[in-house]
């Protein structure tokens, strides 16, 4: 609704509601100020009257001058404002009032804002209180007296009108703000007149011309106004100026255009994405042997021509351009033509428009007839096998290429490098049929290899691992190394963007394993391979974040794991491993349970840490075998306990995820324990492996 509203009525209605409500808004500020202003001088003049009042009784009572204290109270009681002015004893009884009517009666019955809890506090504390209650608009007040005798007064009581006071306050207040009020309104007015000859009708000139830009009857005149609209009047006539010239070099231009088109006998189409509507060029309908005006200018007059095993991925194809998945659209298919028989078309687009969402709106391409020839039909099927197969190539074939870089080595002298991506299909598989994965990772290499240039060379290994052969990095190891870091990094960046398979969508993770080649050192290209299966390996470790060169530590690392495990696996058969048992401890320092600990001396005395034993194990598959062995163990220890008449607790094993995954150990488990004697016995199976 606002989009319709005049800037002539809007400011004004803008600067009108503001001018109200700052004025409003001061004038409810300073309200509450008199009034609270008032309230204090009451409370401090009611306050000095009290104090002298308080001198008075206390005087009065010590000469028995009752006669003084009926004077000071009926003068009080002169006071117009003054509601209530008594003087009261412990017990509440009134002993003189402003109104005689009062007198000896008790104040909690006659006196409605009397509070005797207070009454007493006040008493007791010896500390006078002064009540205002803005609500009613009075005061009330307090003032202890500090008796002779029992019996006598002890409390000065006065209750006092603010109303009179505050009206008065508030009149003059009113008066002034009327005043004020007048004043800005004309202030208002005459600023609201400056602004409408100033901004407001240069503006609707400048907005009728600006509807006639580019056309005779353009005309934006202001004799006067600010600098900031002559220069926009200034701009809009450029802008004319420009457009006419625009216009004339757009006429000329489409002139040029369509003696292009008809001179390179291609065919031009233009789609609008939101209607459908296309238009399509005489050139485009003659390919496929129509006349101009034969066919309607519809997505469908396309889409129902093309050969059935086209179709599916052109439209994809075309789908995947249109929604920014693909960088371009390229298309060599078959339409059929008018006499049955299909001819073959390369087909180019681009997107030209878009609407303020960011959507595409227009994409306008060219047909080229590339079915003339028998060169041509070679052509178009190296294409179409290339589509399919993209620039794969069989792992015999990359490791040939491998070795001969490898023996070559390059002039330059310049680095290489060698990346082996394994891709987590974990999840994959679960999903997808094994061709479905393989299709998959054909749209992977696919894309690995339209965005890689000519001097990266890329195979797949195995479903889900592909290796690439990157060349001519740089001469320098370290330049070298940081480029195969942005390659890597690259890699996992390329293969982490969504796929989409049919109704599914993936998001892929990978690891990066890069092992660097000296174009001087010459290697077996099996020994390159396995040094990036190092790497890679070390790149799935959490603080690698997915990319790890390989380094001569790794071979270390490798033969020493190699070496550990040989071990283990004998050192299982000659029972050398060593079992401890920790005590678990309730509150009351009472043995509940022991926790059953494996531990592993080396022969030289080297000690493993069960973090290092527990992953040994598991990657070396045996992990199951030393479950088993602990729980034999203990079952012998508790059968040798029970045999001497020892008693003991509860004990506890750590059984590691993995073995859990093997059925076969409960069953050895459970045999075991019957063969012992030892069923049925509480045991505690706990799944923590890293507390070993």
């Amino acid at each position: 609704m606002l989009r319709k509203v005049s800037l002539a009525v809007l400011l004004p209605l803008c600067m009108l509601t503001l001018y109200l409500v700052l004025v409003i808004g001061e004038y409810l500020f300073e309200n509450e100020q008199v009034r609270v202003e008032l309230a204090q001088r009451q409370s401090a003049l009611i306050k000095q009257q009290l104090f002298r009042m308080q001198n008075v009784v206390q005087s009065a009572e010590s000469s028995q001058d009752v006669d003084r204290i009926e004077q000071e109270v009926s003068l009080a009681g002169l006071d117009s404002n003054t509601m209530v002015y008594i003087l009261v004893d412990a017990e509440s009884r009134i002993r003189f009032a402003n109104h005689t009517v009062w007198r000896d009666s008790n104040a909690i019955q006659v006196i409605d804002g009397f509070d005797a809890v207070r009454h007493q506090a006040v008493v007791q504390a010896f500390l006078p209180q002064i009540l205002v209650n803005f609500e009613r608009l009075t005061i009330q007040a307090y003032y202890p007296v500090l008796p002779k005798y029992s019996g006598t007064i002890d409390l000065i009581y006065l209750e006092s009108d603010l109303a009179p006071l505050a009206l008065e306050a508030s009149s003059k207040l009113q008066q002034r703000f009327i005043r004020i009020w007048g004043i800005g309104g004309l202030l208002l007015i005459g600023f609201t007149l400056m602004l409408y000859f100033l901004i407001i009708r240069p503006l609707q000139i400048l907005s009728q011309a600006a509807k006639h830009v580019g056309t005779p009857a353009f005309s934006a005149s202001i004799p006067w106004s600010l600098a900031e609209v002559l220069s926009l009047q200034s701009s809009l006539q450029q802008a004319h100026q420009r457009l006419e010239r625009t216009v004339k070099q757009l006429n000329d231009s489409e002139l040029r255009w369509l003696f292009a088109v008809e001179s390179s006998r291609n065919g031009i189409w233009d789609w609008d994405i939101r209607t459908g509507e296309v238009f399509l060029s005489d050139r485009w309908k003659e390919m496929i042997g129509y006349a101009p005006d034969e066919l309607a200018g519809v997505f469908q007059t396309w889409e129902t021509r093309l050969h059935p095993d086209d179709r599916h991925s052109v439209l994809d194809g075309l789908q995947e351009y249109v929604s920014g998945k693909s960088k371009e659209f390229e298309s060599v298919h078959r339409l059929l033509h008018r006499d049955g028989h299909y001819v073959w078309v390369l087909d180019r687009g681009m997107l030209v428009d878009w609407d303020p969402q960011g959507r595409p709106t227009r994409m306008i391409g060219i047909h080229v007839n590339v079915s003339e020839s028998a060169k041509n039909h070679a052509a178009i099927a190296e294409l179409v096998d290339q589509s399919v197969a993209g620039r794969k190539m069989l792992p015999d074939i990359f490791m040939a290429r491998l070795s001969q870089f490898l023996i070559e080595g390059n002039s330059g002298g310049q680095w290489g490098a060698l990346f082996l991506v394994e891709i987590d299909t974990l999840g994959l598989v679960a999903t997808l049929s094994s061709h479905e994965l393989e299709r998959l990772m054909t749209q992977v290499i696919a894309r690995l290899t339209s965005y890689f240039t000519e001097n990266v060379i890329i195979t797949q290994l195995e479903s889900g691992a592909f290796v690439l052969l990157a060349k001519d990095l740089a001469m320098d190891v370290a330049v070298a190394a940081r480029r195969s870091l942005a390659i890597a990094s690259e890699l996992r960046q390329v293969i982490a963007r969504p796929f989409h398979y049919g109704n599914h969508h993936f998001e892929l993770s990978s690891n990066v394993g890069i092992c660097l080649l000296d174009s001087i050192e010459t290697l077996d290209p099996a020994l390159v391979m396995y040094r990036a299966e190092l790497a890679v390996l070390n790149a799935k470790q959490t603080d690698q974040a997915g990319c790890a060169f390989y380094h001569s530590e790794m071979d270390l690392h490798q033969s020493r794991d190699k070496q550990l495990l040989r071990e283990l696996l004998a050192t299982l058969k000659t029972e050398g491993l060593t079992l401890m048992f920790q005590p678990v401890m309730n509150g009351n320092s009472e043995l509940v349970s022991a926790e059953v600990l494996i531990r592993w001396y080396r022969a030289d005395g080297e000690y493993i840490p069960p973090a290092e034993l527990v992953a040994l194990a598991e990657q070396g598959g045996v992990i199951a075998e030393l479950d088993l062995w602990v729980a034999k163990q203990v079952c012998l220890f508790i059968q040798q306990s029970a045999h001497q008449g020892r008693w003991l607790p509860i004990l506890t094993l750590n059984i590691s995820t993995f073995s859990f995954g093997q059925g076969s150990l409960s069953i050895h488990l459970l045999r075991s324990l019957r063969s012992m004697g030892l069923l049925p016995i509480n045991w505690v199976l706990n799944s923590a492996r890293r507390h070993y």
